[in-house]
């Protein structure tokens, strides 16, 4: 039992320095982390990743839709546009027909177109283009075809105005134009009369011929 006693301080520290050994050698291990973290920060990362590539593709699609609700919006106020012109063109163009016919009826004189009308027939008669100046004499009339005239003036020689033309009646809706005339035919037979000329405004107001009277003087 005493021998055991002696030995004991030995024993204690052996083991003490045994101890103190072993924890020396922990500490200058290298540290290894554990598997299971860095399993979860790589999934934590994968899914940031998704996260921002599904990010990115609704943006696309937004910037998309913002596009094409761009284009529709611009066709729309184009169209819009197109529509409200045509309209203003339309409107101007009747107030400006309008304007036209009240300033002919105001200021276009009955007797003018009168004094055209013999004229025409005058050079068509005398002159030569018998043809052509009977086209621009039936324009005067508010329904007269050519060959009316070409009919009734292919035998005339000679086509005499005897008095200046005069109004005898004018309204905005109608006016009454006199003249006598004397015509001498390729037999030389002559034909004097009054001829009293019906009027009428036509739709830009210019006075165009309804019809006529004529008494023939003996």
């Amino acid at each position: 039992m005493e021998k055991s006693m002696r030995y004991l301080p030995y024993v204690i520290l052996l083991t003490v320095g045994f101890s103190v050994s072993s924890c020396g050698n922990n500490e200058n291990e290298d540290y290894q982390p554990p598997q299971e973290y860095s399993a979860d920060k790589e999934k934590e990362l994968q899914e940031r990743e998704e996260f921002l590539r599904l990010k990115e593709e609704e943006l696309r699609r937004r910037e998309q839709m913002l596009d094409t609700s761009g284009q529709t919006d611009t066709t729309s106020k184009s169209e819009k546009k197109d529509s409200v012109k045509t309209e203003e063109k339309k409107t101007e163009k009747k107030e400006d027909v309008q304007k036209e016919k009240e300033l002919n009826t105001r200021l276009d004189n009955p007797k003018a177109t009168i004094d055209d009308y013999l004229e025409y027939i005058k050079r068509g008669t005398e002159g030569g283009e018998f043809d052509k100046n009977m086209s621009e004499a039936s324009k005067l009339w508010d329904n007269r075809s050519v060959g009316v005239f070409k009919k009734n003036y292919k035998d005339t020689d000679k086509f005499i105005i005897v008095s200046d033309p005069k109004v005898v009646s004018s309204n905005d809706k109608s006016a009454k134009v006199k003249v006598d005339i004397k015509t001498v035919d390729k037999s030389g037979n002559e034909s004097e009369m009054t001829v009293t000329y019906n009027l009428v405004p036509d739709s830009k107001g210019k006075w165009k011929i309804k019809g006529n009277t004529l008494i023939k003087k003996q």
